[in-house]
């Protein structure tokens, strides 16, 4: 399967919540790396679609663009979008764009990473400006921990 069937397999499976089904994508070792909800092994996965997913939105839309893979590596571009389902947000469509990081192995997802341009579609769904400030300060330290962004920081 190429890796654009397989990103497609996965995201679609989500979308009708189908966590069994976006879990098989992955091999045993795998991992989703969600940018809300952190990082979730295959076996969790399904628990990842319903419990956070389909509890916090409905009616979701995920649309990849231009996916690409040598094999080893896949990218895909997206837009995303659901209409909210956490008290202040119920009924409210939040739209976000990122790209999509794979590693893959024996035609399945190894990691699945994100980077979500998540702000925009958060004030849609009427964040406050702090909460806003307190997920964007959690994600550069995400960021700042990773050992490859360690060069690029005051010692």
């Amino acid at each position: 399967m190429s890796f654009a069937d397989l990103i497609t397999r996965m995201t679609q499976a989500i979308v009708r919540n189908d966590g069994a089904a976006a879990a098989d994508c992955f091999t045993d070792d795998g991992v989703y790396h969600d940018v809300f909800y952190g990082a979730f092994p295959k076996a969790r996965i399904p628990l990842m679609v319903s419990e956070h997913f389909h509890r916090d939105a409905s009616d979701f839309i995920w649309d990849l663009h231009e996916p690409v893979s040598d094999g080893r590596v896949g990218y895909a571009r997206y837009v995303f979008s659901y209409a909210g389902r956490m008290p202040g947000s119920e009924g409210r469509r939040a739209l976000f764009e990122g790209v999509s990081i794979c590693t893959l192995r024996d035609g399945r997802l190894v990691t699945y990473h994100e980077v979500a341009n998540a702000a925009p579609g958060l004030a849609m769904l009427g964040f406050a400006p702090e909460r806003l400030v307190k997920i964007i300060g959690r994600q550069g330290e995400a960021l700042a921990a990773r050992g490859e962004a360690a060069h690029h920081l005051p010692r």
